[in-house]
């Protein structure tokens, strides 16, 4: 049997929900990396911790990762289409034997309601500014909570949910991010398509995620996230392309951009 949250945990914060989730403490924010195209901006950043690692096997940690959008006129953002979040070689996520939360538990729920229900599938948290574009109102700026949830995909696959939650103005909705296989030196890639009914009334303004969390599975120790060291022999020191954050827009427009972070070899 998986330990679930207790009750009195259930009722707790947002907050204090994250002390189960890294087994590892967070890499703070890191110097951005920026792209540009045309008017529209978007800057990315993130990491890993720890940041000394085993070089070619992989142990527990846990992931920052975050991006921002904007333009250089103040011309109003274009809906976000697709986020896709690209892992390198050094990093993977393994939820195997950790309970799944069907995405249909998180429809029109508080973030107490998911808790109360998939408590035991929570490997994350994260925020995803939004600006709410309501009829006869001008548009409103909120700073949206999300808790992300372990799951399944219709076919089987790996996939984790991100139910986004304001109380004032009342929003909520979920995110379903689908874990594929990535090309080139990716090993592995979080897909969401941002359904049309969400981006008709919500403009995305970015998003920051914190992954991780560590379980038991039969006794044995288990980590929803894992990453390595790999730089080449003979070097102890060195720089990996971490993960690739990809915003698809409407009109056909996309910006892509790495973050290449470093890290140290231990045994």
């Amino acid at each position: 049997m998986y330990r679930q949250l207790s009750a009195a945990l259930v009722r707790a914060s947002a907050a204090a929900l994250t002390l189960v989730l890294a087994p590892a403490s967070v890499p703070p924010r890191a110097s951005a990396e920026q792209i540009q195209s045309g008017n529209l901006v978007m800057s990315v950043h993130g990491g890993v911790s720890p940041r000394r690692l085993p070089r070619t096997r992989q142990a527990p940690a846990a992931a920052r990762l975050a991006s921002r959008i904007s333009t250089t006129d103040g011309k109003p953002l274009p809906s976000v289409r697709r986020i896709e979040i690209g892992f390198g070689g050094g990093a993977a996520i393994s939820p195997r034997g950790l309970p799944v939360c069907p995405a249909s538990r998180l429809r029109n729920a508080t973030p107490a309601a998911t808790l109360q229900r998939c408590g035991g599938a929570l490997v994350g948290r994260g925020t995803f500014p939004i600006e709410l574009q309501l009829p006869g109102q001008l548009p409103l700026r909120r700073e949206t909570r999300a808790l992300i949830f372990n799951g399944r995909g219709r076919n089987g696959g790996l996939a984790l949910w991100a139910h986004v939650f304001s109380a004032q103005p009342p929003v909520s909705f979920v995110l379903r991010f689908h874990i594929r296989k990535a090309p080139g030196p990716l090993a592995s890639a979080l897909v969401a398509a941002v359904p049309r009914t969400i981006s008709r009334w919500v403009r995305l303004e970015g998003f920051a995620i914190e992954l991780g969390r560590l379980y038991r599975r039969h006794g044995h120790p288990g980590s929803y996230l894992n990453a390595s060291c790999p730089v080449p022999r003979p070097f102890t020191t060195g720089f990996f392309s971490f993960a690739r954050i990809t915003l698809a827009f409407s009109g056909d427009r996309q910006l892509s951009e790495s973050i290449v972070r470093s890290c140290r070899v231990r045994p």
